[in-house]
């Protein structure tokens, strides 16, 4: 334990270091540090083409870029809000955005952004995400949302169209599955993925996010736990990650399953004829959204780093990243972008009108475990759907009480 921490300090150290040695190499210009996790070369290098062209044709700032591993990341900003070593700019989940923005690590940006004309075009329900008790504390850096990705092949191969219901989603599945892949599969692992894999089932039948011990719980679980129970499903998939479960589908050993935007030129690059179809629906058309953040830290360098913001926001520069790193922009504008209007894309921003936030409170990230139980438990067959349901929803009340 006590080697784990100095671990963590020592990599805090290192950044606080990293962040306050910005040598400056233009006089004049005011030094900030921006944090991201983006862990792809290629990302991390266009990122910092925006950052380089920025620092070019500003006459005050000069952004410095610091990449931290994700699974390190919130610590990293714990631990340098302790250290007083925190960046002036920084990425963030949207789910985390309001937990960080009620501890006070946030600036109120409200009154500034409001007037720039990027604010005015971004879609309500993403901006959402941002705010904390009304007050905007980020604005939104990527988006995407949640969709069934399938492989064409092995659907006509079972003669089954991809599935628009719940009831022919457990008949695709079944009909898809073979001695060499299975039909269906989600992120089950034991974290914020699963929680973000099993929401848009549960809000198509009607769920609502504080009361998972609910019918609408009840007809989602038991749908997953139908198809793992048949074979459809396989077990493994409650220790994947959405990584490891593109994986799977990469090599072919899954027909169908739950995925994001983001792994579109992956599958395209890897020679998959995929598609993409809506997440079924059983009472109501529904999809989650997710993406990143780009708040402000309190009490470090706020205009230069506004400066930035404004800058990077710009409809035309920030839809040129989304598209490079298989994401949308959470403006309006991205309904009739050409980009977004090809085969693969459609279906991500047909949904747009039907896609949520997670909950915006501050304790979403102890709701979120709730689930996470709920899943684990009814899938590995520890406990009933009825009763993981129910273990699930103490976990969110006292969430809730606190």
């Amino acid at each position: 334990m006590k080697k784990a921490l100095a671990a963590v300090l020592s990599t805090a150290m290192a950044v606080s270091l990293m962040s306050g040695m910005a040598v400056s190499a233009e006089e004049g210009k005011t030094e900030i540090t921006l944090w991201h996790y983006f862990s792809t070369e290629g990302s991390q290098q266009k990122l910092q083409e925006y950052v380089d062209e920025f620092n070019a044709q500003s006459e005050k700032t000069h952004v410095n870029v610091t990449v931290l591993p994700f699974a390190d990341f919130k610590t990293q900003l714990t631990v340098g809000a302790a250290a007083d070593s925190l960046p002036d700019l920084c990425m963030i989940d949207n789910c985390d955005n309001v937990a960080y923005s009620a501890m006070g690590m946030f600036e109120d940006i409200t009154d500034v952004v409001e007037g720039w004309e990027s604010y005015q075009n971004f879609m309500p329900e993403i901006l959402e995400s941002c705010k904390y008790e009304g007050r905007v504390y980020a604005l939104p850096m990527e988006s995407n949302n949640l969709e069934i990705i399938y492989d064409k092949d092995m659907l006509a191969e079972a003669g089954v169209e991809a599935p628009t219901t719940f009831e022919e989603l457990i008949a695709a599945a079944k009909a898809c599955t073979t001695d060499t892949h299975y039909g269906f599969a989600i992120s089950g692992v034991e974290s914020e993925e699963s929680t973000y894999q099993f929401l848009p089932f549960f809000w198509a039948a009607g769920g609502e996010t504080m009361k998972l011990d609910s019918e609408a719980g009840n007809k989602a679980l038991s749908l997953l736990k139908t198809m793992m129970d048949d074979g459809s499903m396989p077990q493994e998939c409650v220790n994947w990650t959405q990584s490891e479960l593109a994986s799977q589908f990469k090599s072919g050993k899954v027909a169908m399953h739950v995925m994001g935007c983001w792994q579109l030129t992956n599958y395209k690059n890897a020679g998959i004829n995929y598609g993409v179809c809506a997440i079924p629906s059983d009472v109501q058309t529904a999809t989650v959204y997710g993406g990143e953040n780009l708040a402000v830290v309190k009490g470090k360098n706020t205009e230069n780093a506004l400066e930035f913001m404004e800058w990077f926001m710009d409809y035309d520069r920030i839809a040129e990243w989304d598209y490079y790193i298989d994401h949308f922009p959470a403006s309006e504008l991205a309904k009739t972008d050409e980009r977004y209007q090809t085969e693969e894309w459609k279906p991500f921003i047909e949904m747009l009108d039907y896609a949520k936030v997670r909950d915006v409170t501050p304790a979403y990230p102890s709701v979120s475990v709730g689930y996470q139980k709920a899943i684990q438990s009814a899938l590995t067959g520890l406990s009933t759907v009825e009763e993981a349901l129910a273990s699930g929803q103490a976990i969110i009340d006292e969430a809730l009480a606190e």
